[in-house]
């Protein structure tokens, strides 16, 4: 591997050696089973440590690797890794479970969204935006698995119904309605004058 992958400097780093034999005909001759502890640590990015498996034959038992008086070549490659990808969107589970979708055809489960129940709901304490606070009188969260233990589920991508203070938003509202009537008769005031105006201008 090159050494600036593995945080050093030079010649390029040898991850691990061995040595291959072919039989007459060209074909793979040992090893005759997977090479394994071949071990990639301290790499340069910050990735985990790897740990790859070499298989030289395939799931019928043939070498996929030969020996000819050719020019050398890849014929076959075979991998159980993905290649590097990035968040591209996410969804959320009825359970809560938040599942990425990455940009090399993968899914990830990234995270869990719980929820709690109380023994007297209507015993929290309203902090206002939406937010209520634990009391005495609603007892502590048990919290759990959405759709278990009697919890709901959830909904991705949906919003939820209005749970505004219904008193406060139809004061604002009469509030409002008020300074619009006000506001009305200021340019109807204003008109009525430009129209008296214009009249004794004419007289």
């Amino acid at each position: 591997m090159p050494a600036a992958d593995t945080g050093g400097t030079g010649a390029p780093t040898v991850v691990a050696s061995g040595t291959l034999t072919f039989n007459g005909d060209g074909t793979l001759a040992t090893p005759t089973a997977p090479v394994t502890g071949i071990a990639i640590a301290g790499l340069a990015d910050g990735a985990n440590d790897m740990n790859i498996t070499w298989n030289l034959q395939d799931a019928t038992g043939n070498a996929l690797l030969t020996q000819t008086s050719s020019p050398s070549a890849t014929a076959n490659t075979f991998q159980n890794g993905y290649a590097s990808g990035t968040l591209s969107d996410f969804n959320i589970g009825s359970d809560g479970t938040i599942e990425g979708s990455f940009t090399n055809n993968q899914t990830l489960a990234l995270g869990q969204i719980v929820l709690a129940n109380f023994a007297n709901p209507q015993g929290l304490l309203r902090m206002g935006q939406n937010s209520f606070q634990t009391t005495l009188s609603s007892g502590a969260p048990v919290i759990g698995v959405a759709g278990s233990g009697g919890r709901g589920t959830i909904t991705g991508g949906s919003l939820e119904q209005s749970n505004v203070d219904i008193a406060t938003e139809f004061s604002n509202m009469i509030v409002t309605q008020r300074g619009y009537q006000a506001n009305a008769r200021v340019v109807t005031t204003f008109d009525q004058l430009t129209q008296d105006t214009i009249n004794m201008k004419q007289l």
